[in-house]
């Protein structure tokens, strides 16, 4: 009877601690799946920001209007003899 007793005991001790020790694995690969999906969200955002700016060198680099206008935008560049006027708003 005390054998059986210390078999159970002992049986339900493994158990326990497998569990603790299969639930403490599982968050973790919770966690690790949770943030593979944000590396893999902003991947496809790089991705398509990436695309966009190829697409853009290459309009600047077949397009002279659009080179010019890009440079004029965000470099804030003029032509040689122009002049710039800024209002205060």
């Amino acid at each position: 009877m005390e054998k059986t007793i210390i078999r159970v005991v002992l049986v339900i001790a493994i158990v326990s601690i497998s569990l603790y020790l299969f639930a403490r694995e599982m968050t973790q690969v919770y966690a690790l799946n949770q943030e593979n999906e944000k590396v893999i969200t902003e991947s496809l955002k790089l991705e398509k920001a990436n695309e966009v700016l190829m697409k853009k060198i290459e309009l600047i680099q077949s397009d002279d209007a659009y080179m010019e206008k890009v440079i004029r935008q965000e470099l804030g560049m003029i032509k040689k003899g122009e002049k710039v006027y800024r209002f205060q708003e």
